[in-house]
C-alpha cells in the first residue's frame, strides 16, 4: 500500500466532517484559526450525500469557495454499520486443511460466564463457502506439506463454484511464514476465482490464528460497501470543485488516503470514536492537563478514553459486533448510554436507564418525531435543563408531551413527575461512572486525580453531575463540545502501523531486533512515499506461559525493556512478577507524519466584569423548583467566573452547572467546572 504525503502549510479552509447516524458534523478552521460548525441531517442509505452537502453548506456560510479548501478530513460509519448490521460482502474462506472451523469455534472465552444458553453472534463467513486445502506450515514457519499446483486446481474450481464477493486466504501459521498465503492468493486471483482475493498476512500478520483470520474476514466483509462509497464520495467533492486530497480518520488516531481505506477498511471501524480522542489528547496538551478522561456522550452511546500525559491509552485488539479485530486502535470503552437512552422498569419494578435508546428515528418523545418511550433528554427537558429549542431552533422541543409520559412513569413508581426525571439522571449518571472507572480504576488509576473532558451532543450537560459523583477533579467542556470528534480530526496526523511476529526471550535476541524493526521501516518509507516520517518503536511483552501481552515502547537494551514491562504489569494489574522470564512476540513500529500547527483561536480581550443572563427558567434541582439564570456561551468573557446554579447555551450543546459548583471561562474558550470550595 502507498499514501501519497502532502507537505504544504495549510492556509484557506481546512474542513473535517463527521458522519453520525442523526447528524453530519462539519467543523470549519479558517486561517487566523477560528472555528464554525455547523450540522446536516445525515443520510444513512447514502452517507456520502450528508458530506458533500454538509461541504457545500459551510463553504457557503462562510462565503467561500470549494477551490479555497486546502485541507479536507473525514470520520466515516459505513465500515461499522456494515458489520452492524450484517449488510456486507459475501465473502468465502480458504484455509488449511483440518481448519474449516476456525471462526465458529472461536477462542475459549465466553460472551457471559453465567449464561449456559447464551450463543456467540454468527461468523460473517457461511460455513458453505469455506474452501479447504491440503498445506500446512508449522509454528516455526519449515513446511510440513508443501502446497502443490494439483491443491490450488482443485480449489480454484470449489471457490468458482461459490460466486463469492471475497475470498480470504487464511493458512495455518501463515504468520510465521506467508509464503504458502501468498502464493494462493496470487495464483486464485490470476484465475479469477472471485472477484477480490485476499492473504490474511497483507490485513493482520499477527499471531493467533482465530483473531488473524477473524480480522481479515471483517476487512473483506466492509471492503466493497467502503470502496464503493469512497469512489462515490471523491466523484462528488470533484464535481463539488473540492481541489484538495481528502483524508480518512482510522481507528488509531491517524489519517490514511481513501484508497487506502478502501483496501483496508477495517482500518476504520471506529474512526468517528477516534477524532474526538485525538481532539481530547490535543486539547489536554494545550491547557496542560495530566490525566484525562474522554467522555463522549451521543444519542445511543458513550464513548470513554483515557489520556495519560496527552497520550490515549491505545489497543492492538478490539471487537466490533462481537467479533475481535487485530489492528491497532484508540482504546475506546463503549456503553449503551446516551441522550436517547430509554427509561423502563424491570421485572422486580425498578427504574433502569438503557441500553436500548430511541436513536434518531424515532428519537425522544420531546423532539415530536413519534417517539413513544421516555429517554435521557425527556428527563433533561422535564427538568427544565433543556427548553424551548436546540441547533438554533432546528428542533422545538415538546415539553408538555414529555411530562405527561414523565407522569405515567412517575405514577408507576410513586414518584412525581419531576422526581421521576431525576431519578432517570441518577439511574444514567451512575452508569456512566462505571464506565469512566472502567477506564481508570481498573487501570490502576485514582480517578479523583482525573479531569473530564466532557463532549458530543450531551457531555456538557452531565459532566457536572460525574464529577460530583466520582470526586474527579474537574470537567473540561471544549468550545464546540458537539461536534468535537469533527474538530479533533483537523490535527490528527497521517500515520501507518507495522508489525511482525517474533520471539525474543534474552538479551542476544533482543541485539537482533534491529534487523526487523529495519524491514519495518522500509515498509513504511515505501507506503508513505518518503523518509520523512516520525518513528515510534514498540514491543508485546509477556511473562512466559501468558496468553496475552502488553504493548511498551522499545527500550535501549534487554535489561531496561524488562524493567519497563515489569512497572507496566505492575501498573495495568496490580503486580510485577520478577521472577518469571520474559519474552516479546510482536515488535511493531508507529509511522506519522504531523500536520503543520494551526493557529490557536483565542477569545477577545474582554472586561470581566459581570455578564448579563439572557433568560431565567424554572429548572427542577435537588427536589425543588429554582430559578437559574441561562447564558450564551459566546457572551462568556476571558476567566470570567460563574456560580451555579446555570445552564450554558450554544449552538451544539448545553452545559449544565450544579449549585455547588462553578465554572471558569479560559483564554481559549475552554469551560473549566469545578466545586465551588476550591476557587
Amino acid at each position: 500500500m502507498r499514501i501519497e504525503s502532502d507537505f504544504r502549510e495549510y492556509g484557506g479552509l481546512q474542513i473535517a466532517v463527521d458522519t453520525g447516524g442523526t447528524f453530519t458534523d462539519v467543523a470549519v478552521r479558517r486561517p487566523d484559526g477560528t472555528m464554525s460548525v455547523w450540522k446536516v441531517p445525515s443520510t444513512p442509505n447514502a452517507p456520502d450525500e450528508a458530506v458533500i452537502n454538509g461541504v457545500a453548506e459551510a463553504v457557503e456560510r462562510e462565503e467561500a469557495t470549494p477551490s479555497e479548501i486546502t485541507r479536507l478530513v473525514h470520520g466515516t460509519t459505513v465500515a461499522t454499520n456494515t458489520v452492524l448490521t450484517r449488510d456486507g460482502a459475501r465473502v468465502g474462506l480458504l484455509t488449511t486443511r483440518g481448519f474449516r472451523d476456525i471462526l465458529a469455534i472461536a477462542g475459549q472465552d465466553r460472551p457471559n460466564l453465567y449464561d449456559a444458553h447464551e450463543h456467540r453472534v454468527e461468523p460473517l463467513i457461511a460455513a458453505a463457502d469455506i474452501v479447504e486445502i491440503d498445506e500446512r506450515i508449522d509454528a516455526d514457519g519449515e513446511t510440513i506439506t508443501a502446497l502443490s499446483d494439483e491443491a490450488l486446481d482443485e480449489a480454484a474450481v470449489a471457490v468458482e463454484k461459490l460466486n463469492l464477493d471475497v475470498l480470504v486466504v487464511s493458512f495455518l501459521n501463515a504468520y510465521a511464514n506467508p509464503a504458502h498465503e501468498r502464493r494462493a492468493a496470487e495464483y486464485l486471483a490470476e484465475r479469477n476465482a472471485a472477484p477480490s482475493v485476499v492473504a490474511a498476512t497483507s490485513i493482520t500478520a499477527e499471531m493467533r490464528e482465530y483473531d488473524r483470520t477473524s480480522t481479515a474476514a471483517i476487512n473483506a466483509y466492509v471492503s466493497p460497501q467502503v470502496s464503493s462509497y469512497m469512489t462515490r464520495l471523491i466523484a462528488g467533492l470533484k464535481d463539488l470543485g473540492v481541489d484538495t486530497n481528502m483524508r480518512v480518520m482510522q481507528s488509531n488516531g491517524g489519517l490514511l488516503a481513501p484508497q487506502i481505506a478502501a483496501e483496508h477498511s477495517a482500518r476504520t471501524v471506529v474512526s468517528g470514536l477516534a477524532g474526538g480522542v485525538v481532539g481530547a489528547a490535543n486539547w489536554s496538551r494545550q491547557l496542560g492537563l495530566g490525566q484525562v478522561v474522554s467522555f463522549d456522550i451521543g444519542g445511543t452511546s458513550t464513548d470513554i478514553a483515557l489520556i495519560r500525559d496527552s497520550e490515549p491509552d491505545e489497543t492492538t485488539a478490539t471487537t466490533i459486533g462481537s467479533l475481535p479485530l487485530r489492528l491497532p486502535s484508540v482504546d475506546v470503552h463503549t456503553i449503551g448510554a446516551g441522550g436517547g437512552s430509554i427509561a423502563w422498569l424491570d421485572s422486580g419494578g425498578s427504574l433502569r436507564v438503557g441500553p436500548h435508546s430511541a436513536g434518531a428515528v424515532p428519537g425522544p418523545i420531546a423532539y415530536q418525531r413519534g417517539g413513544n418511550n421516555l429517554t435521557v433528554t425527556d428527563a433533561h427537558v422535564v427538568l427544565g435543563h433543556l427548553s424551548g429549542s436546540l441547533l438554533g431552533g432546528r428542533f422545538e422541543l415538546d415539553h408538555e408531551a414529555a411530562y405527561a409520559k414523565m407522569q405515567e412513569l412517575g405514577d408507576e413508581l410513586g414518584l412525581s413527575p419531576e422526581d421521576c426525571a431525576e431519578g432517570i439522571i441518577q439511574v444514567i449518571t451512575a452508569t456512566m461512572g462505571r464506565g469512566i472507572r472502567k477506564v481508570s480504576v481498573e487501570r490502576g488509576i485514582d480517578v479523583r486525580a482525573c479531569e473530564l473532558m466532557a463532549f458530543g451532543g450531551a457531555g456538557p450537560l452531565h459532566g457536572a453531575d460525574l464529577i460530583h459523583e466520582l470526586g474527579m477533579n474537574s470537567a473540561v467542556i471544549p468550545p464546540a463540545p458537539g461536534i468535537a470528534s469533527a474538530v479533533g480530526m483537523l490535527d490528527a496526523p497521517v500515520r501507518l502501523d507495522f508489525a511482525a511476529p517474533t520471539q525474543v526471550l534474552d538479551a542476544a535476541g533482543f541485539e537482533r531486533l534491529g534487523a526487523e524493526f529495519d524491514s519495518l521501516v522500509d515498509d513504511a518509507r515505501t507506503a508513505l512515499g518518503t523518509d520523512e516520517f516520525e518513528r515510534s518503536f514498540l514491543a508485546d511483552c509477556r511473562y512466559v506461559g501468558q496468553s496475552y501481552e502488553l504493548t511498551i515502547p522499545l527500550a535501549e537494551n534487554w535489561q531496561r525493556q524488562r524493567a519497563a514491562f515489569d512497572d507496566a504489569h505492575e501498573q495495568r494489574y496490580g503486580f510485577g512478577d520478577e521472577d518469571a522470564s520474559m519474552e516479546i512476540i510482536t515488535v511493531r513500529l508507529s509511522a506519522t507524519i504531523a500536520q503543520p500547527p494551526a493557529a490557536t483561536e483565542k477569545l477577545r480581550e474582554v472586561s470581566a466584569g459581570d455578564i448579563t443572563p439572557i433568560d431565567h427558567r424554572e429548572v427542577y434541582i435537588s427536589g425543588k423548583w429554582q430559578t437559574v439564570p441561562i447564558f450564551e456561551r459566546r457572551d462568556i468573557p476571558t476567566e470570567h467566573v460563574l456560580y451555579g446554579p446555570a445552564i450554558i447555551n450554544q449552538f451544539d450543546s448545553t452545559t449544565y452547572i450544579r449549585p455547588d459548583q462553578q465554572c471558569r471561562c479560559d483564554e481559549f474558550g475552554f469551560l473549566h467546572l469545578t466545586r465551588t470550595e476550591e476557587a
